[in-house]
């Protein structure tokens, strides 16, 4: 389950679980584009007549190496634009930002469900690659799920705390496979 967010209240929400992970993990919060379609992790409430809570968030961003405020490309960061396929499909390239599940609800399960977003944004963008700097324990993760359709490009960025692995996600070939988007779809649930 999930939302687009669209107005100021569903923006109040994810800025409040973005900044909240900024804050305790010491992570740069960059500004929140205009072009970029942000969509908020829910899950029901325990009583059904309440709102259906937020409890992660990510941001998906149409790639431009250009743009000032690349979160993948740049100084200090990686050279995706100089790879051959990336290159040749910017148009169908996005950068995944701002992927984080709240504090409170790490550790149960819930990460899965944001493949729900990841098919929803893909079904209406119809990207080709994903690309984004990952923690490294993060891709290790993302690497045992997804196998072949997730592949490391470039050296990792080693800074003070965490170690950042830029991440290639070939989502059109993932797209084109049924049976695994079936299979990540039922493990979403």
């Amino acid at each position: 389950m999930f939302e687009i967010v669209q107005h100021s209240k569903q923006q109040k929400k994810f800025a409040s679980i973005w900044e909240h992970a900024c804050e305790k993990n010491g992570w740069e919060n960059d500004s929140y584009r205009n072009d970029a379609v942000r969509y908020n992790l829910l899950i029901s409430n325990r009583y059904p007549f309440l709102p259906k809570k937020a409890i992660g968030t990510v941001e998906f961003i149409p790639f431009d190496p250009l743009h000032k405020n690349s979160t993948v490309e740049g100084e200090g960061r990686s050279k995706f634009s100089h790879y051959p396929d990336i290159k040749a499909n910017q148009k169908k390239t996005w950068e995944i930002d701002k992927l984080c599940l709240h504090e409170s609800y790490q550790r149960q399960g819930h990460f899965k469900r944001f493949m729900e977003v990841f098919y929803d944004h893909a079904l209406h963008y119809e990207p080709i690659y994903y690309i984004g700097l990952m923690e490294k324990k993060f891709y290790r993760m993302i690497k045992i799920l997804y196998k072949l359709a997730v592949e490391q490009r470039g050296e990792e960025l080693v800074g003070t705390g965490q170690t950042l692995v830029p991440v290639v996600l070939k989502i059109g070939e993932i797209m084109e496979n049924k049976k695994m988007v079936e299979r990540i779809l039922r493990e979403a649930k």
